[in-house]
Parts: structure tokens; sequence; C-alpha cells
């Protein structure tokens, strides 16, 4: 019945794919190996064998097909002994080490005897370490389990018992920065061949297939940079929360608790999926070179100097020049600066070059309320916010500004605000940094503010766009400046001027 239901569905997917069902070709039978040989050997391996119509691995190494096949659908079925560990490579070419050096894993695995996650990186159904399975799908060890994996322009789909389960574009931006973060980086031509072989993993245990077959397709156009991978793989974001100088009580823990903002961006990330959050308040252990490359994108809320001995945020400046000079240039890296990042490092200038100005007294204390234009509501860092909107939170205001190296994105509205001032206040702003990105939010202050709905949807848009996932304009609009200067000097001309309140922040 097993059989009839599975060959049923195999005929309802050769329906609905774009192929014809006379150009399926069947890879194993019951009976025949024609189709294989060993890897790197003309003949098939003897611990290989056929039993009770199930082609059955139990050592002898990697088998792969004969032919090679770049655009294809396959289709089999698999079980696993109990602790086995086994995998199917595609596109894999013929080379001095293992067939997995080329080719992607789509992973067959007991999750259970290996205490895993069913959504774990390596589990069942993963493209092996680099994209996890989104659901759960896998059936336990020793029950057949149905497989599909479509390549198709360089996307590749892994289905498992009928649920899709991955979901990567091969040569894309952020495969490649995946691949650079692993194991694979290492290995010459990981994943980059267009054809290559099937092959099937001897990895020391027993495992069973059967109803094999593949659907070689017409060879499809990639279209790396313009295809997002869809995956569920949530990004790593760094938060930096320790001060130098000023110290937010938004950032300030409790015993054994993390803090207000540390929570949010905590339970955003969950909630989400988009990412997950480490943070810390020891930049000397925890910001270091071998702890950022593992990470998408950092967060600094911060206060500090780097040579003032006694506001120091203690970061060695060889770091931070690494930081500045050789990671954050790199694609699908992103810092985002949040309130008081921008009263960080005012006396060293590679940081306020990066993040566009550095804190000038505050003006508008906390419990200001003001009005904020959006001047680019198509950016997903400032199109939750609409067109304008009003809140209350302390508004910086900056030196070492630089419109001409920034797109300003939301403003102070001078004209709607009580306290004028004859210049523009930004609040809001993106740059490109080398390959890599930059954001300042400036609003963060007052712990409500982080739980406003748009606030949260700000910073989750800004960080798709800091790692890469989502584009969007980031070309230096110094026309704003211009514009916004002329219309706050004429605000402040009109109206008699409140005196600055010139203060840490």
């Amino acid at each position: 019945m097993k059989s009839q239901l599975f060959t049923l569905l195999v005929t309802v997917c050769t329906m609905c794919a774009c192929a014809n069902a006379d150009e399926w070709q069947t890879l194993f039978d019951g009976k025949s190996t024609d189709a294989w040989r060993g890897y790197n050997k003309d003949a098939m391996p003897d611990k290989w064998s056929v039993e009770d119509g199930m082609l059955v691995g139990n050592g002898g190494g990697d088998i792969i097909t004969k032919e090679k096949y770049q655009d294809f659908e396959l289709e089999l079925e698999w079980k696993i002994a109990p602790g086995g560990n086994s995998g199917i490579m595609y596109r894999v070419l013929e080379t001095n080490g293992p067939s997995y050096h080329t080719g992607p894993e789509y992973q067959l695995l007991d999750n259970d005897s290996h205490k895993l996650e069913a959504t774990a990186p390596t589990a069942s159904g993963a493209l092996y370490d680099l994209y996890q399975p989104k659901v759960d799908a896998a059936k336990p060890a020793g029950e057949w389990n149905t497989t599909r994996i479509v390549s198709r322009g360089g996307r590749v789909e892994h289905y498992l018992n009928g649920k899709k389960v991955v979901d990567a574009q091969l040569g894309s931006k952020n495969w490649k920065k995946r691949v650079a973060a692993s194991k694979f980086a290492a290995w010459k031509g990981f994943g980059e061949a267009e054809s290559g072989h099937i092959a099937l993993q001897d990895h020391g245990s027993k495992v069973y297939f059967k109803n094999m077959r593949i659907n070689p397709l017409a060879p499809a156009s990639s279209n790396d940079a313009a295809t997002e991978d869809t995956t569920d793989r949530p990004l790593r974001v760094l938060m930096v929360t320790q001060s130098g100088g000023f110290k937010h009580s938004s950032v300030t823990r409790k015993p054994g608790e993390l803090s207000h903002a540390e929570k949010v961006m905590t339970e955003l990330g969950i909630e989400s999926g988009l990412f997950r959050v480490t943070c810390t308040q020891d930049v000397e252990k925890e910001f270091t070179p071998e702890v950022i490359e593992n990470f998408n994108v950092v967060i600094f809320y911060t206060t500090g100097a780097m040579y003032n001995e006694q506001k120091k945020l203690p970061i060695p400046e060889k770091t931070m020049k690494w930081f500045l000079e050789t990671w954050l240039k790199q694609p699908g890296h992103g810092f985002l600066g949040v309130h008081s990042a921008a009263d960080t490092y005012a006396d060293y200038e590679p940081y306020w070059d990066m993040i566009g100005g550095s804190f000038d007294g505050h003006p508008w204390g906390a419990g200001s309320t003001v009005t904020v234009k959006v001047h680019d509501r198509e950016h997903p860092a400032s199109a939750p916010w609409g067109s304008e909107f009003t809140i209350q939170d302390e508004i910086y205001q900056f030196s070492h500004w630089q419109p001409e190296k920034v797109r300003v994105l939301m403003s102070l509205d001078m004209e709607k605000t009580d306290i004028k001032k004859p210049y523009h206040v930004p609040i809001l702003w993106v740059k490109e940094y080398g390959e890599g990105r930059a954001m300042h939010m400036s609003l963060g202050h007052r712990e409500d503010v982080w739980t406003n709905p748009k606030y949260r949807e700000s910073l989750l848009g800004g960080i798709r766009w800091l790692a890469g996932l989502v584009d969007a304009d980031a070309t230096p609009n110094p026309e704003v400046d211009k514009a916004e200067n002329a219309k706050a000097k004429a605000a402040a001309s009109a109206t008699p001027a409140k005196p600055a309140r010139r203060k840490a922040a």
C-alpha cells in the first residue's frame, strides 16, 4: 500500500513539475545498480548490496551516479539504522578528497540518537551545517522517509516526507557568507560546480534506499543577486550595551537579568524568527575578532571614549580598527548604532566617521514630545513610521555630522517642535560602508520607546537591510540636510530659542 501511495504521489508531483513524465530516469529499481559506481572507482563497492528490493550501504565508501546532473528533481525513499548517519550529495566532482568536499549534502540522520532537534542545522533534511530544516518532518530510525531534491538555476529545495524543509540559492551572497563562516570555506570548490554526480554517503552506518529516480531538467539561468534565500536559519546579532560614560536605564541590568533593551531585542529576534541575540557588557573579553567573526550584525547601545581613561569603553584600538576596516566592510555585515552609540568614541575619528556623527547635547530631554518627519518611506527601517509621527523621547543633536556620506531617512520636524534650533537634526540614517552597511537610530533613550511596535519594526527592518537580506536605497542625500537646515533656521528665527542643555547623554 505504501509503495502504491508513493507511486501516486510521484505521479502528481511529476504532473505539477515543468518536465515531461518520460524524462524520469530510474536510478534503482530494486534489482540493478547499473546507474551507480564507487566514488573514484569503476565498479560498485562490495559492501553495497541489494537486499529484498533495497539498496543497502554498510561500508565500502561512497557511491555516485555514473551520469552528471545540473538541474534535476531527485526522488527516493530511505531509512537509517539506529544511531545512523548518512547523506545525499549533489553536484559532486571526483577529486583527491571525499565527495562532500565539493557536493552540498542533504543530511540523513537518526536525530534522536544524536540528541538533535529536528530543526538543527545538521538534522535530517538539512543542507548540512548551512541551512537548517524549517519544520520537524523526519521519522525515527528504522522507518521509511521520502525525500525530494529540486535543483533549478542554482536554487535548491529539500523536501522531507512531503514538506519543504530547505530553500537555498547556491552562489548567492547569503550562501557565500554561510560558507565563509563554516568549515567548508577551506574546501576548494565546495558547492561551486554547475553540474556533478549524485552521491550516497558511506558514514559507517547501515542505510537503506529504494524507489530512486531522477528527472533531468533543462538548465535554468541563475539569478544570485536578485534572489533572497528563504531560510529559517537565524542571523546572529551581537548587542553591546556597556557604558564607559553615562549609563542609561534602558541598558542597566538588575542582578541576574538582562537589561530592558536587551530583553526587547532578544524577544524580537525570537518572535520574528530572523535573528538570535548575544548580549555583552564585557567588551574586553567578548568584543574580540574571534567572537565577532561569528556574527552578522553588531549593535552598539554604548557610551565612552577611546582615550579618556575615566570614561573609557575598553575596546583595544587594534580591535576597533580591525572591526571597522575588515569585518564591517564585508558583504552581509552590518553595524546598528542605537541612541547613545553616537555618544561613544567622539575622540576616535574612524568610529564617528563610520557612524556619521557624534553626540553634541540634547536640548530635547526625555520628557519632550517631538514630531518626526519621514523622508524615505520605502526603506525597511523607516517604512513602519508612515510620513510623520510624534513621540516622547530624548533627542540628540550632532557634531562631526557628514550629510554628504549618509542617507537621512528621518529628521526632527523643527517647525512642529516646541524647542526651535536653527539647524537640521537627523533621527535615522543609513550608509554603505565598504561592502557592509551601517545605520544609526537616534531614538531609544526611554524604555517605553523600546516597546513601541513601530520602533521594533523599524529595528527589524534595519537588521534585514544591514545583513543584506533585502536591498534599499542608501544613496547619500545631502539635499535633505540643506532643505531641513533652511526650514530650521526660518522656524528658529520666528521663535525665541530656549537655551540648550549640554550634558552627558
